[in-house]
């Protein structure tokens, strides 16, 4: 009787071990984006949003979001902005976000980054990434318009197998592209903006990194 009882709750045991692993988030490594060629699937985009706590643009303290199909970027707050020496900031001709025009390179801290079955990375659940570290590189055109590339990466914290790269690319124009003022006009209050290109990569925890 002793003995059945002790096979009985080891099949309890590997049973509720077996839900249990199937109960995370299920994602589907690769390589995701707004438009290209060598993407795995394709998602969408709506807005990302400046709040300038800070007290206007390129201010710490500022506050980043963005939104689309999928995904949301939220609370990630601006630490740091460097004036780039050169239009190419540094990058290699090799790196997604090499330009020779950009004139800024700013960091981004702390927030999270979540992704749900939404969009094409998941199958089931949500990976969720936090205290994240963004660099995001930038200038103003003649007309006022923002330009910029933002990347990040790291580990997802209820998946730590898991990893992501981000590149979030941004062209801004009368259309898509505006900053708000307060009521009386002098301040600015947040900048926005939508269709912005964005690529972000799951990794495979089987493949060598």
């Amino acid at each position: 009787m002793k003995r059945k009882t002790f096979v009985g709750l080891t099949f309890v045991v590997v049973l509720l071990l077996s839900v249990s692993a199937q109960g995370g988030p299920v994602a589907s490594p690769g390589v995701y984006c707004t438009d290209g060629d060598d993407c795995d699937g394709y998602f969408a985009t709506k807005f990302w949003k400046e709040k300038f706590f800070g007290g206007g643009p390129g201010q710490p303290g500022n506050v980043l979001m963005a939104l689309g199909q999928g995904f949301i970027l939220q609370n990630v707050v601006l630490d740091n902005v460097e004036p780039c020496e050169t239009g190419d900031c540094g990058l290699s001709s090799a790196d997604p976000c090499y330009s020779d025009q950009w004139a800024y390179k700013t960091t981004y801290k702390g927030g999270f980054l979540r992704l749900n079955r939404q969009g094409p990375w998941l199958k089931k659940g949500k990976l969720k990434a936090t205290d994240l570290e963004a660099t995001n590189y930038s200038y103003l055109d003649p007309d006022g318009n923002l330009h910029f590339c933002l990347v990040m990466s790291g580990p997802f914290k209820n998946a730590p197998a898991y990893s992501f790269n981000v590149v979030a690319k941004f062209d801004g124009t009368s259309d898509n592209y505006e900053v708000k003022y307060d009521e009386e006009g002098d301040d600015p209050v947040f900048q926005r903006g939508y269709d912005f290109d964005a690529v972000i990569e799951i990794l495979d925890p089987t493949e060598p990194r």
